[in-house]
């Protein structure tokens, strides 16, 4: 077999997958960041002070476009962030996870303050863990726990808990909302898989990187869920 087609050593496995994450990341955040900030950029120009002059159909057209690029922004973010957590190993240390919750809620500020939710956080453990991934992992869940209802006179309610199973913890993050079908819940684990997007805000990735921190730390990420009936999200992680 020729030399540049052998399959690599063992002990280099982990390092070329670790390259080939690090050049994604940067394909999301350089190269495709460029060509997005000049369309953003040239259809400013080619507006310019003409937006008044414009017919009702073209606005609705220039909206449909500013609103793509939005979203275009927010999924390159999302799988930059992805990404990082399998090329940007964070500082791991004891993380007391009722701060870690406590700084996530605080970064939903803006829901928070527009529908006054009821968050119960009993006791939760202090663990060795990656703080800034744990608080991102909060900040998602809490995040989809605090979004998905059919109306406005329902008060949101969130309870988290976690309970000592031995190797593990295992957390719980229990709403009151509209619930999932379990025909969907596989699917709504994958990256950018939406079931209403045209009823709920997002793109789809907040469960699939809650998931990946809850793997990197030795546990995985389930839902239980049924239409109508809320939803709790399952993840764990490992003691170490």
């Amino acid at each position: 077999m020729h030399s540049a087609l052998k399959t690599p050593a063992p002990e280099n496995r982990a390092e070329q997958i670790a390259r080939e994450y690090e050049d994604f990341a940067y394909i999301v955040s350089h190269d495709l960041n460029a060509p997005l900030r000049h369309v953003r950029e040239f259809t400013s120009l080619l507006i310019g002070g003409r937006r008044e002059k414009l017919t009702d159909e073209e606005c609705e057209y220039i909206r449909f476009l500013e609103k793509s690029l939005d979203r275009i922004d927010e999924m390159q973010r999302a799988l930059l962030s992805f990404s990082r957590l399998n090329t940007r190993a964070g500082d791991v240390r004891a993380v007391d996870f009722n701060e870690a919750v406590a700084a996530a809620i605080k970064d939903l500020d803006d829901i928070i303050k527009l529908h006054f939710p009821a968050i119960e956080c009993r006791k939760l453990p202090t663990l060795v863990a990656e703080p800034q991934q744990i608080r991102l992992l909060f900040f998602h869940l809490i995040g989809n726990a605090l979004k998905f209802y059919d109306s406005e006179t329902v008060k949101r309610k969130v309870i988290i808990t976690a309970v000592d199973q031995g190797d593990v913890w295992l957390f719980e993050i229990k709403d009151n909302g509209i619930g999932i079908d379990k025909k969907y819940h596989r699917e709504v684990l994958r990256m950018f898989r939406r079931l209403e997007p045209e009823l709920y805000p997002g793109i789809g990735a907040g469960l699939t990187i809650a998931r990946k921190i809850s793997q990197r730390h030795g546990g995985e990420l389930l839902i239980e869920s049924e239409a109508g009936q809320g939803t709790s999200v399952f993840f764990s992680i490992a003691k170490l």
